[in-house]
Formats: structure tokens, sequence, C-alpha cells
């Protein structure tokens, strides 16, 4: 990929992250990334091309550091600890301004399948990734459930991680998501029969 895609990327996802997408014009995006309109337009028809590939980018980069975090890891609980740790990690980082693929569905709703699909993609990846995860311990439809529940409290987390600067959230998070799972496998747990 030339450098000067990767410039445009770069630029804008930092640009789309910190102050949207819509108020973000591509004047400034140029302007930031010291790249002219044409060299622009060869790479992206539009700036919903630009904005499509960023999303696509940002969700390649997170698997890969979530993949990268959870395979040292052995057992089901510390690989959906290591994924709650990660999002505490990146809480923490100076340039953590909240999710992009949220910021995405929050703009363009899901009516607009260029940008909605990648958002849509990323939660669904994680919430399935979770659920095989929890399969380990937990009978098909009851990881499942459990899998959509932590992904909710992951979006919690990183919302409330945005408004407040405390990256601490995600323990918090984790604590709640802890609960949950020890609720789940008790209920899933056979009783043993009483004989009277």
């Amino acid at each position: 990929m030339s450098s000067k895609k990767e410039q445009l990327i770069k630029v804008a996802t930092d640009l789309f992250s910190r102050h949207g997408f819509h108020p973000v014009g591509v004047d400034r995006i140029l302007v930031e990334a010291g790249v002219a309109r044409m060299t622009l337009y060869n790479h992206f028809p539009g700036k919903d091309d630009l904005i499509s590939a960023v999303l696509d980018r940002r969700y390649q980069d997170i698997m890969a550091s979530l993949r990268a975090s959870v395979e040292p890891t052995a057992s089901a609980k510390e690989q959906l600890h290591a994924i709650f740790a990660w999002h505490e990690a990146w809480f923490a980082t100076p340039e953590f301004a909240g999710c992009l693929f949220e910021r995405a569905l929050a703009e363009f709703g899901t009516e607009y399948p260029k940008i909605s699909t990648i958002a849509i993609q990323y939660k669904q990846t994680m919430t399935e990734w979770m659920r095989d995860i929890l399969t380990s311990l937990l009978p098909e439809q009851a990881a499942a459930r459990t899998s959509s529940i932590l992904m909710i409290l992951l979006d919690g987390a990183t919302i409330d991680a945005r408004a407040f600067r405390d990256p601490t959230v995600a323990t918090r998070a984790w604590d709640a998501a802890q609960t949950i799972i020890k609720q789940e496998v008790a209920a899933a747990t056979p009783k043993p029969v009483r004989h009277g």
C-alpha cells in the first residue's frame, strides 16, 4: 500500500476518532495529511470510501491486537479476562477517544451499509468470539446469551471510559462479567438427585 494512502488513513482515523465523521471535512484531512486532493481521490472515490477504509483498518488492527493478548492465556476465564484487560489498557492510552464503530453507528445508523456493515461486523465478531470461549463452560444457548451480555458490558465500559476518563471501568465491567458467568455456570450445573 502506498505511503500516501497510509498517511490518509492514519490522519483520518485520528481526526474521526477525536471529532467525529461528519464534522471533519476532506479539506482538513488533506491539510493535516499533507496530501493533494487528486491523490486522495486516486485512492478513495469519496469521503465515504475513506471512512470505510478507516473502519476496516481499525477492525483488522483491533482484532489482531486482541488475539495477541488472548492467545498466551489458557483457560476460558483467563481468555475472557484478557479481553477486558486489553480494553482497560486501551482506555488508558493518550489517543483513546471512544469506539470508532460506535461513533459510525451513531452518526450513520444502519441504513448505510458501506459504513455500518464493518461496525456491526465488529460487534458480531467480538460476541461470537466470546461465545466460543464460553462454550467450554456453558451450554451453547447459555454461552450465546452470556456473550451478548459481556459485549454490552464492554460497550458500556468504553462509553464510560470516554466520558469520565477512567480506564478502571473495565475492571468493574469484568467484576460484573465474572458474577454473571458464575451465575450461568451454577444454573447450568446439574443438581444432585436426592433420594428420600
